[in-house]
């Protein structure tokens, strides 16, 4: 390089550099996060089918460990699911026909937090308790009809049922 253009070069790299050290960049836009429903009828209509999903796979699982409702579950749900499966393994007990959905009733949406509140009312009327030696054990006292609060959340980009407790509303027959 010419040692002539050097200064020249020096200068207009240290000109731009206290050019720009005047300038502060121009802000970058947030980006709008994109609601996962357009509304809560669809959100209650989502976790709707995830729950019934989780129910069939519940069912399955009687006849297929495979099955893995556990997939439709996190957190608290979770951990009682495992529970629940170990306390029927301990007591050596298993369940044997099929529970129904038979309303799923959405109570609360909050778009923010991804998640959906509701009362489900669950048919076990078709399910028993049996022990390994065959004999019905099921609960002679125990309700045909269930009601059930679930809370579901979205966990990445899928819906989970979080929580699951007894609930509070009354369940009619179909």
């Amino acid at each position: 390089m010419n040692p002539r253009r050097r200064p020249h070069i020096t200068t207009a790299v240290v000109a731009a550099a206290i050019g720009l050290a005047g300038c502060t960049p121009a802000p970058v836009p947030e980006p709008t996060p994109t609601p996962l429903f357009a509304s809560e009828a669809e959100a209650f209509k989502a976790a709707e089918q995830v729950y019934r999903d989780y129910v069939d796979a519940g069912n399955a699982r009687r006849t297929d460990p495979s099955a893995g409702p556990e997939s439709y579950l996190i957190g608290d749900a979770l951990d009682d699911d495992i529970a629940t499966q170990r306390m029927l393994k301990e007591r050596k007990v298993h369940v044997t026909g099929r529970n129904e959905l038979t309303d799923f009733r959405g109570t609360d949406f909050d778009r923010v937090a991804g998640s959906v509140d509701a009362d489900v009312c669950l048919d076990v009327s078709g399910s028993r308790v049996v022990a390994e030696d065959g004999a019905d054990v099921t609960p002679a006292d125990r309700n045909n009809l269930v009601s059930i609060h679930v809370r579901i959340i979205l966990s990445g980009a899928v819906l989970k049922i979080s929580e699951s407790n007894p609930g509070d509303v009354t369940c009619a027959a179909r």
